[in-house]
Formats: C-alpha cells, structure tokens, sequence
C-alpha cells in the first residue's frame, strides 16, 4: 500500500503583499479569487492590474504581479509560461535592488525545476536564493529554502541524512520566528523520513507534533493527512487498533473538506488494516469503499484531462487556420509576380531570362515541399504503427491480467451465493485478495506507461514501495539497497513492466517457497547496464529440474524479451541467488 505523504513546495504557497496599485479593488479581487483556487477567473484580473502597474511605472507591484501570476500557471501546468513570468519578476526585482523579491522568485524557479525532475538545478536555485537570504539576514527566505532542499533530498533523491540536515535546520527558524504553519510542515516532513529510515517511534512523535499544530491553527488539510500518516505508521507495527482509529478519523475530516487524496489513501489503508486483523468481511466492505472513492478521484483526474486535451485542439486549429491564410497570401503574391513577369518579357529580352529562372526556383521549392510532405507522412506512419503496436500490447495485458481476475471474481461469487459458513468467507478473503491483486496490476500497468516515469532512479522508487508492500507483513527480514544514479538513462515501457513483474515475482516465491530468514535486494546502474541481485538464505532448489508452476519460465521469459541475461544459484539447504542484468539507452 503507497503511504499518503504531506509535502508542500513552500515557494507556491508564498504569499506575495502589493504595495501600489492603481486599483485596489481589482487587486484585492484578483487575490481572493487565487486564494480561493480559481485560477482561470484570477488570471485576466492580474493582467490587467499588470498593464496598470506598467503604465503608472510602479516596479515593485509588477514584480508581484508576475509572482501570482507564475503561480496560476505553475498550478495549471503551463510550465513555460510559469518560468516566463518568474524570471520577469527575478528581473524587475533586480533592477530595483529588491532581494527578498529576487529570493523568492529564485525558489518559484526551482520549484519549476524539481516539477520537470531537473533534481540539479532545483537544488542550484534554492542555493541562490537561500544565499541572498544570508546576504539579507532574511530567516524565512533561508527556511523556506532549506525545506525545498529537505524534500528533494528526501522524496527524489532518497538522501535521507541531508534531508533530515536541511529539514532541522528549517525546523529551529520556523521555531524562532513562531511560523506554526510552516512548522508544521516541517515536522510532518521529519515524520517521513524518520519513516522512510524504520524509526516509527520518531516518526509518530513529529507526526503528531504536525497535528497538534494543525488543530491550533484549524488547518483541517493538515489535521486529516497528519491523522492518515500516523494510522499508516502503526499498521506498520502491526497496531491495528490505533491505526483504524486514526485513520477513520482522517477519512471523516477529509470528507468534510472533500480531500479525496486523502479520503482515497485513509479507505485503502482501513481495508488493509482489517485484513491484517482477519477481520475480511469488514476488509471487503473497505475494500469497496476504497474502489468507489478512487473512482470518484479517478473521474474527477479525467474531466481535467479531457479539458486539456480540448484546449491543445482548439490551439492546433487555430494555428491549422493561420498555416491556410499564409498559403493563400503566398498564392495570391506568386500571381503578382507572375503579372509582372509577364509584363517585362515583352520589354525586355534579360528580363524574361531572369523570370525563367524565377519559376525554375519556384518550382524546385515546390519538388522540395513535395518531398518534405512525404517524409513527414512516412514519419507519422511510423509513429501510428508504433501506437498501435503498443495498444496490442496494453490490451492483451488488460486481457491477460485483468480479464482473468474479474472472470475469477464472477466464479468466486457465484460460489458464494450458494455456499454457506465457512465456505463463504473464505470466497469473500479470496475475492478481497484477487480484487487486491488487479488494484495492484492496474497500478504497475498505469504507472510503467505513463512517460514521465522513465528513468533508473524513478524505477528504483516505485519497485522500493511494491516491495516494502510485499515484504513488510511477512516473517522475514529484509533489506533493500538501490543506488542511487545520474539520470542520464532511460527505461522503455516494456523494460519497466518486465523488470517489476519480474523482480516481485522473485520476492514472491523466495517469500513462499524458501522457508529464509533474510532476503536481499540490490540494484545498481553501471556502465549502461541495470543489474539486480536478489538473493536470500532459504532452502535453495534444483536449478535444473522441471517445475509444473509458470513462476520460472514466466521470470526468465519477461527478462529475455527486453534484451536481459539472467543466472540463477541455488545451493540446496542453503541459499538462493537471482541475478539479472539488461542494456539501457542514454537520455535523449
């Protein structure tokens, strides 16, 4: 299960005071509408109050301006724009010598930055801005910063020591400064990663040092994520008691504000934890509780997506109508010329020489478009056969996985119907655990096709959290070592999917079948190639024999067909070791 984490890029949230402008009301509007969430009615009344500052000359508010402005652009994806508008207000602050002002646009930029996973350039701006602030003697500019740094440390990079560094810095400035809201933050940040390193006691304590704060303040948002990390942390001790208690108390507080992020990760994480008490009928109640709110998000992610896709073409057309008016002033000026052309042939002699060769160059443009026009279509050809390629492949995964599994649930129910105790509650566990299963599916398929998900460091997170998920309710301990990497390779859909079924495959059986006390799991980029060890200290099993089961063949099947070699050494009665390695390309 993927624990719901509170983090805040503190430079969104920055509120920006206007000093001057000529109409305070539209002004005070403009704020309140951004404050409220609706960007697209805030944006024409900053425009405006921007044109009005630029008439009147008044430098400080236009910098603020471009702040709240490449903030509804940052909020609404358009991150070009959102950069435009930063380095603007960077600019103008500059050249009044104003250096808080130039600070926090320094860390609107690296938060663009980590948004786009350019992790180096994200740290490089917050080091400039949490420089200026030294220079200023600025506190909340330094704290801010190293908050920033604290969460790329801690949720990309997986530095835990220079999290915890940055985060405790933050921490004392926030405390001196009596900034509860931003203390807040910073514990719950603390909280995670005293998680992330399996200190629970810790991470309970700064957890709920969030709350206390939240409740002070009345930050309901705070209140109800801070309530579902702490459930979560006690499943993780296998404290179910308290872990559904606080976690029904998050969901009921996210309802209310209608978080349904949070409302999404409290249901799932209240089914598990019945599970793990073998409660299974409250388990499936939760189970379809948990379905209907993530299809409640699901739907809700999909109007969003679909108003996007509206807006790309509604811009295609457009500029579609433009390509048609340049065309036709191009027809309408060749037509000039060739009047003219004509006219002077019956003048001058050299004069038709040189309109000859005026159409031979026309004409040679013409061949010329002509070809490009087929290279093009030859390229989108390519690009179709490529999707439809991979369509095939999606829906016979779709048909494979979740088709089997709802084929499953149908036998499964129709069994319960005309079974009685305890027949039917074992039908209820095996349809809660399929269900489960497909949820589970679903996800590794969603997230090894979405194309932001490509390298080395964005595999090693996800498969980390899948296998904790696998691992942590079993009696086996565990570890689990990825090194970190330079981003400077990618992974390929394919690649991604068969590397984690793969490898969870592995984890499976050895939890199964081994009867081991510790297992292993190490990965690693090196000289272009990713390499995976697994390897635990079971009863081991012959290599060599015929097994009646697909776990095997479907394991070294899914690492020969993205390009992998794979040896497996197995000492009987002692230990068993999986290792697989496969090329990657670099980054384009």
């Amino acid at each position: 299960m993927r624990i719901f984490l509170l983090l805040l890029l503190l430079c969104i949230a920055t509120c920006v005071t206007i000093v001057a402008q000529p109409d305070s009301t539209l002004i005070n509007k403009a704020v309140e509408l951004y404050d409220k969430g609706e960007y697209e009615k805030a944006l024409p009344d900053f425009e405006k109050c921007l044109a009005a500052a630029k008439l009147t000359t008044d430098k400080r508010s236009q910098a603020d301006i471009y702040n709240y402005i490449g903030h509804i652009y940052s909020q609404t994806g358009k991150v070009t724009n959102a950069f435009q508008a930063y380095h603007q207000a960077a600019s103008i602050s500059d050249d009044i010598g104003n250096k808080n002002a130039s600070a926090r646009a320094m860390i609107n930029i690296g938060a663009l930055y980590e948004e786009q996973k350019d992790y180096k350039k994200a740290l490089d701006n917050y080091s400039k801005a949490e420089a200026i602030g030294l220079l200023i003697r600025d506190s909340s500019v330094i704290a801010d910063c190293a908050n920033n740094k604290g969460v790329v440390y801690e949720q990309y990079l997986k530095k835990y020591p220079e999290a915890l560094r940055e985060y405790n810095k933050a921490l004392l400035i926030y405390a001196k400064l009596n900034d509860r809201r931003h203390l807040a933050i910073t514990y719950n940040n603390l909280g995670i990663v005293y998680k992330y390193q399996g200190n629970y006691v810790k991470a309970i304590d700064q957890y709920k040092r969030s709350l206390r704060i939240g409740e002070a303040i009345g930050n309901q948002f705070l209140i109800a994520a801070n309530m579902t990390n702490i459930g979560n942390v006690y499943a993780m001790q296998k404290d179910y008691i308290n872990a559904i208690a606080y976690n029904t108390d998050g969901l009921n507080i996210a309802l209310k504000i209608k978080a349904m992020n949070v409302v999404v990760e409290a249901a799932g994480s209240i089914a598990e934890d019945y599970a793990g008490m073998k409660d299974y009928k409250r388990a499936f109640e939760w189970q379809q509780k948990f379905s209907q709110y993530s299809d409640s998000l699901f739907n809700a992610e999909r109007s969003k997506q679909i108003a996007e896709l509206e807006g790309k073409y509604q811009t295609a057309k457009k500029e579609k109508e433009i390509t048609l008016l340049k065309d036709e002033q191009l027809i309408n000026q060749l037509n000039i010329s060739s009047q003219k052309i004509l006219l002077q042939k019956r003048n001058y002699q050299f004069a038709g020489i040189g309109g000859l060769v005026l159409l031979m160059g026309i004409v040679a443009f013409l061949l010329y478009n002509r070809q490009q026009l087929k290279q093009k279509q030859q390229k989108e050809k390519a690009i179709l056969e490529a999707e439809y390629k991979e369509r095939k492949r999606i829906s016979r995964e779709m048909h494979d996985d979740i088709g089997a599994g709802l084929t499953q649930i149908t036998l499964m129910s129709e069994h319960a119907k005309i079974h009685q105790q305890p027949t039917y509650i074992n039908d209820l566990s095996a349809i809660a655990s399929t269900s489960r299963k497909l949820i589970s599916n679903m996800s590794e398929i969603v997230w090894s096709l979405n194309p932001e998900n490509k390298t080395p460091d964005q595999l090693f997170s996800y498969l980390r959290e899948q296998l904790n998920n696998l691992l942590e309710y079993s009696a086996i301990d565990y570890k689990i070592n990825f090194a970190a990497t330079d981003c400077s390779h990618v992974l390929s859909n394919e690649q991604k999917r068969n590397i984690i079924l793969a490898t969870k495959e592995i984890v499976h059986n050895a939890v199964k079948y081994s009867k081991a006390k510790n297992i292993y799991v190490n990965a690693l980029v090196r000289n272009g190639l990713i390499q995976f060890n697994i390897t635990d200290d079971g009863c081991g099993f012959d290599t060599g024999a015929n097994f009646t089961g697909n776990g095997l063949k479907n394991i070294k099947q899914r690492i020969k067909e993205i390009g992998g070699t794979l040896v497996i050494e197995s000492v009987h009665l002692k230990n068993t070791s999986f290792s697989y390695s496969l090329p990657l390309k670099a980054q384009p």
